[in-house]
């Protein structure tokens, strides 16, 4: 037997529930019933786990920085893809999922794993029969009516899901959406970067810390896209204008792979680390970081 990816059915009892439905409509509620021996990953959950929810989403919408969320749901994926891996069932991905191809990585990988079609199950909640005002009010995020509006349009206009639809859709990111492929790093390793090399940054500087870039404008490799990654710090190198350090362990379009530490805030900008000629061998470090395409 086969999967619609022509794929053959070697896991026939392992589940995959895709959850959907707008904030407050009781979908993790859902989602917790169906849990028994299994596994959820939710990218809200990751969110809160590094702090409070609203004061990330503010702090992103004020800056128009939208990488730790690209992270977050990156994250999200790796950890679903290795569940999925370890034969853990069932696997609850409980994010919104409005739009048809905002869970297809996690149904593509699923179907390449060699779950069946039937296994794949969109359990759609939708709004729950509830106002505007209702899921405002009952939603645990503090997701103002305004945006709830919004996902409750955009759910009515997409209509119900289907892994066949799902797989038909878009992928999530297209080409001119990208700025950069990246190898973002986590929250232990930034810090680790500052902590050792902090001392060498001018004071006043702008730090980074920030990623590894993979590529400028196009996707990373589609079958690594949410996978961690381990870097080996080598290198410490330097201009004026800023600061890096030299890794190896993933490739790099730059022709010296490396992550920005900090930047003179007269005129650096992250680019100019690949102007740096001058680097010195540092004792071995490893950082870990998430495939992340960063769109604009």
């Amino acid at each position: 037997m086969k999967n619609s990816l022509n794929i053959n059915i070697t896991r026939p009892s392992q589940v995959l529930f895709i959850m959907r439905g707008v904030p407050g409509s009781g979908k993790s509620f859902k989602a917790n019933s169906l849990k028994e021996n299994g596994v959820i990953h939710s990218t809200d959950d990751l969110i809160e786990s590094q702090g409070d929810y609203m004061s990330f989403f503010q702090e992103m919408f004020r800056t128009k920085n939208f990488a730790n969320l690209n992270r977050m749901h990156s994250k999200n994926l790796a950890n679903a893809k290795k569940s999925m891996e370890e034969g853990i069932t069932p696997v609850i991905i409980d994010n919104t999922n409005i739009k048809a191809n905002e869970s297809k990585a996690y149904v593509k990988h699923a179907l390449d794993l060699g779950f069946s079609d039937e296994n794949i199950r969109i359990v759609d909640i939708g709004t729950g029969g509830l106002t505007v005002e209702q899921l405002a009010a009952r939603n645990t995020h503090g997701v103002p009516a305004d945006a709830i509006a919004k996902m409750v349009e955009s759910y009515k206009s997409v209509g119900p899901l289907s892994v066949k639809k799902i797989m038909g859709s878009s992928d999530m990111y297209k080409a001119n959406d990208i700025l950069y492929s990246a190898i973002v790093l986590d929250e232990i390793s930034h810090e680790k970067l500052l902590k050792v090399f902090g001392f060498r940054i001018p004071v006043g500087w702008k730090t980074y810390a920030h990623h590894m870039t993979i590529t400028m404008g196009k996707s990373a490799a589609k079958e690594d896209l949410g996978s961690i990654v381990e870097l080996v710090v080598k290198y410490i190198g330097w201009t004026t204008m800023a600061i890096a350090v030299g890794v190896e362990g993933y490739t790099s379009q730059n022709a010296s792979p490396h992550i920005t530490l900090a930047v003179n805030p007269d005129g650096g900008k992250p680019a100019m680390s690949n102007q740096i000629t001058n680097w010195t061998k540092v004792e071995n470090i490893k950082v870990k970081g998430t495939v992340t395409n960063i769109k604009s």
